[in-house]
């Protein structure tokens, strides 16, 4: 039977003053461990010592940072290995970037590209070619018939335009693994403490217990645990149907049925980004008379400015609310979908990605980023993992401007709607969407289901 992956949480009982103290503390000491991981191994000097990390483990447990912060061990080491997890995910990222650049570069022939995208394989190849070091080129590349000279300065140009520093943007909880970090006694979890060989105890909501790394988040009172939890799934009964979705802004999932699921997600998101707009507006201006204040030789009143407007906790809390609501609302949508649809069979397309030249709007940024299409697609993968449904993933060209009943090309007109100037064709733009998705991949790969 096939197995997924689920995070699920578990809430702590209200704690006392001291135990919130202590967690507070501890966040804010991982915090800085993290941090300091960034600064010192986050550049092109360390890029070699990030496989396997055992060096760079060392090297902080060498310098003394643990006991001058006071932290068990258990507890920084964790941030340590956490720090490079988050350093090589960027690093990796990199790459990708890298090799798209290069694909879409005009000026770089095949054999460029084939020099580019091996050197990006090798770390240590890549690692001395940044440094301006000697390096045994690999067996792929010695005989091309490329200027590696020129290739080798568009990396490091490349690579330290588009580097950039990692920030620790804020405290969000620490990291604990079982046995050395946690263990239950009595039905009551308690973790490791300031003092050897005395832990403190966290007494839980329910009676879960754990044996994975956990990560935990502190909150006002009590801690939410997050764990990675292995589960079994099947597909239920009597679901035989193959979908096409179209995800949206608008409304969030399109049916190429013409049913709709989670109709009017756009009326909670727009509201939303307009309580914000006007909110950092406000902010922007109280910062702006801040300045100004100590501009003038004021810092009392700047410092009453800062205490009384922009404050944090408030902010983020209404946020965290209204991506709640939103977050629900889209989860109701998915369930509900699957249970009328019965699918074993979903198809989508792969997220639309920027063009070559990577340039977009700063109003579409804002957008985008306040987009939920990235968790319907998250959330969507999660639910066909959990009932074994299949979910496939279409290239999106073709599936947008296309009239889905004569195939010319329409346009997108207010409201949106889809138009076809050619056969008239007047439908909502995710529907016109949905059946293109349809359309598609039955021309490239038939319909199984129900043949």
């Amino acid at each position: 039977m096939a197995t997924y992956i689920k995070s699920v949480r578990q809430y702590s009982r209200k704690l006392p003053p001291d135990t919130i103290d202590f967690l507070r503390w501890l966040t804010v000491v991982y915090a800085k461990v993290k941090k300091t991981v960034y600064e010192r191994y986050g550049g092109i000097g360390s890029l070699g010592k990030l496989k396997p990390g055992y060096t760079v483990l060392n090297e902080m447990r060498a310098s003394g940072m643990r006991q001058e912060l006071g932290m068990p061990v258990v507890y920084y080491e964790l941030a340590v290995l956490d720090a490079l997890t988050v350093i090589k995910g960027r690093w990796g990222i990199l790459r990708d970037t890298l090799k798209r650049l290069a694909a879409f570069h005009e000026g770089f022939t095949k054999e460029d590209k084939t020099y580019i995208y091996t050197i990006l394989k090798w770390s240590s190849v890549y690692a001395a070619i940044l440094k301006r070091e000697d390096y045994e080129e690999p067996d792929m590349v010695k005989d091309l018939p490329v200027d590696k000279h020129r290739l080798n300065n568009w990396l490091r140009r490349q690579t330290r335009k588009r580097l950039g520093k990692i920030q620790v943007m804020r405290e969000a909880g620490f990291k604990i693994s079982p046995k050395a970090g946690y263990s239950y006694k009595n039905g009551v979890m308690r973790i490791a403490g300031r003092q050897p060989r005395k832990r403190v105890e966290i007494p839980m909501r329910d009676g879960r217990q754990f044996s994975r790394q956990l990560h935990v988040e502190v909150k006002e009172d009590y801690i939410v645990l997050t764990a990675p939890v292995t589960k079994e799934s099947s597909l239920p009964e009597g679901w035989a149907n193959e979908i096409y979705v179209h995800i949206g802004d608008v409304d969030a999932l399109t049916l190429s049925n013409g049913h709709v699921y989670g109709e009017g997600l756009n009326k909670l998101t727009d509201a939303e980004t307009e309580r914000l707009n006007a909110k950092n507006r406000l902010r922007s201006q109280y910062r702006a008379a801040g300045r100004e204040a100590l501009e003038k030789g004021n810092p009392d009143k700047a410092a009453v400015i800062s205490c009384h407007n922009l404050g944090t906790m408030k902010y983020q809390r209404q946020k965290e609310r209204n991506r709640a609501k939103t977050t629900s609302f889209v989860n109701a949508a998915l369930n509900r979908m699957l249970a009328e649809e019965k699918p074993c069979r979903i198809v989508i397309t792969h997220p639309v990605k920027m063009g070559k030249g990577g340039k977009i709007a700063k109003s579409a940024k804002r957008k985008l980023t306040r987009s939920f299409r990235g968790f319907i697609r998250e959330r969507l993968r999660e639910k066909c993992e959990e009932r074994s449904i299949e979910l496939v993933r279409i290239p999106s060209k073709g599936t947008g401007l296309t009239c889905s009943v004569c195939g010319e090309m329409g346009k997108t007109a207010v409201g949106n709607r889809f138009k076809c100037p050619h056969c008239g064709y007047d439908a909502a733009a995710s529907l016109n969407g949905a059946r293109n998705i349809e359309k598609k991949y039955r021309l490239e790969h038939g319909s199984i289901v129900g043949s």
